[in-house]
Order: C-alpha cells, then sequence, then structure tokens
C-alpha cells in the first residue's frame, strides 16, 4: 500500500521509469517531444492529477480481486453492424474509465498531449468523433453506459503557464452516437472505394498543414503521377500501433 505522503513522489518516480523502458529516443528534428520535456510535463501531470483523483477515481470492477477489470488501457476489439449487413471492425485503446465518487457517474477519461492547450484545442472535443467512438467501445468493453468524457490535457514543452488542461465532463447522446456511425461508415467507404486507387481519390488540402506542422507525405503528393508511382514501390509498411499488437496478440 503507498503511503498517501509519498504518492506524489512514488507516481514521479514510476513515470520516470515507464519513460525510461519506453525505447523511445530524442529526434534532433523535434526540439519538443524530447525525453526531459516529456518527463517535467509528467510531474505537471501528476501534481493537477492528484488534486481530483478522490473525487474522480479509476473504475475498479472488484477492489478484492486483483485479476478483475481495471479501467486503464483497456484494448478493445468490436464491430459495428448496420441495419443493411454492413460490419465494419473498430478497434483502440481506452485511456481510462473513471467515476464520480460522490454521483457514481461514469466517464471516458481521455489523456492528450498538446504543444498548446487554446481554446480551439479545447472545443475540439466538444464533437470529436473520437470521443464519441470510444465512450460507444467503453460501454460495451465495461459493460454499463459510458456517456460522458473527461478530458485532461498536458502541454509538452511545459511553459510558464498553463501546463495543463482539464475538461469538465462532456456529455455523449444517442444523436451523437448515429451522427458518428454515419462518419465511421462514409469513412471506411472511401478507404475501400480508393485504397488500391489513390490516383482517383479527391485531395482536401485543408490536411496539408493539420496540427501545424506539413503533412509527412506532402511531397508524394506534389509530385507527378509517375513520381508518385515511383515513390509507392519505394515504400514499407508502417509498424502496427499498439492496439494492432494488443490485438493481435489475443488472436
Amino acid at each position: 500500500m503507498v503511503d498517501p505522503k509519498n504518492e506524489r513522489e512514488y507516481l514521479q518516480q514510476l513515470c520516470m521509469e515507464v519513460l525510461s523502458t519506453s525505447a523511445y529516443e530524442d529526434n534532433p528534428k523535434d526540439r519538443n517531444r524530447t525525453i526531459a520535456n516529456m518527463q517535467m510535463a509528467s510531474i505537471y501531470y501528476i501534481d493537477d492529477r492528484l488534486k481530483w483523483m478522490d473525487h474522480w477515481p479509476i473504475y475498479v470492477e472488484n477492489p478484492d480481486d486483483p485479476q478483475s477489470m481495471v479501467g486503464i488501457e483497456q484494448v478493445f476489439d468490436i464491430c459495428v453492424n448496420y441495419a443493411d449487413g454492413k460490419v465494419i471492425r473498430y478497434i483502440g485503446t481506452i485511456d481510462g474509465c473513471i467515476y464520480h465518487a460522490k454521483h457514481g457517474e461514469f466517464a471516458l477519461d481521455e489523456n492528450k498531449t498538446a504543444s498548446r492547450l487554446s481554446d480551439g484545442w479545447r472545443l475540439s472535443f466538444d464533437m470529436s468523433h473520437q470521443v464519441t467512438g470510444y465512450c460507444i467501445a467503453s460501454s460495451h468493453v465495461f459493460g454499463f453506459p459510458v456517456n460522458r468524457v473527461r478530458v485532461l490535457g498536458v502541454k509538452i514543452p511545459p511553459t510558464a503557464a498553463e501546463n495543463t488542461y482539464q475538461g469538465e465532463p462532456l456529455e455523449r447522446n444517442e444523436e451523437d452516437f448515429r451522427v458518428w456511425a454515419n462518419w465511421l461508415r462514409r469513412t471506411v467507404e472511401v478507404y475501400e472505394t480508393y485504397k488500391n486507387n489513390y490516383e482517383g481519390a479527391d485531395r482536401y488540402t485543408h490536411s496539408c498543414n493539420r496540427y501545424f506542422r506539413p503533412c509527412s507525405l506532402l511531397a508524394f503528393c506534389t509530385d507527378s503521377v509517375e513520381g508518385r508511382r515511383e515513390q509507392w514501390t519505394q515504400m514499407v509498411d508502417a509498424d502496427m500501433s499498439p492496439s494492432e499488437y494488443a490485438v493481435m496478440e489475443d488472436l
């Protein structure tokens, strides 16, 4: 059992150990996401989290059973079934599931990092399809409705002020879930239509500088048809995401 008086120190040691075993290395071209900046951001994260941890504890299915489900890093692999028979596989990893200690309301615990925690960044979660889909997945994984979302943002690198942001629980309803399902289907159908014919796909140029940096495929898209064909032959498969690795391990 961790002594509450030493909880902050214990959590700092835990975070530093996790970072040191992550195999992550500093990239000379990225001065923001360095190990040193991540270590400092972790301290701000811990200090902010400890302020409201007692009010929003992590969900534990059975505190007396160490093998029971805990609301941390739960991988999901579900199928979305449509009325006309279309089935879409949906996978990912839930950051956490927490609940309001006083009212017993469950919420998705979504942790984010950003270079700035501006109003634009904050408001993006009001209609975010990602958190809507994760509410659906959480409800399936944990076996009870999870219609609320609490966002905790951490700035990397930390600066002099506002290094963390606590988003009061946002709420999702049946309309949000229906809109998400329609969006998911259209997105998948676009992929299925053009996966073997990228030259025929529409160009959405608003994505060329999304997230305040040029897209890594900009040189590919601005090349000629022949140049893109040559670049395509030189490409290699991307590594699987942590969620994909976890799903494959369960097969």
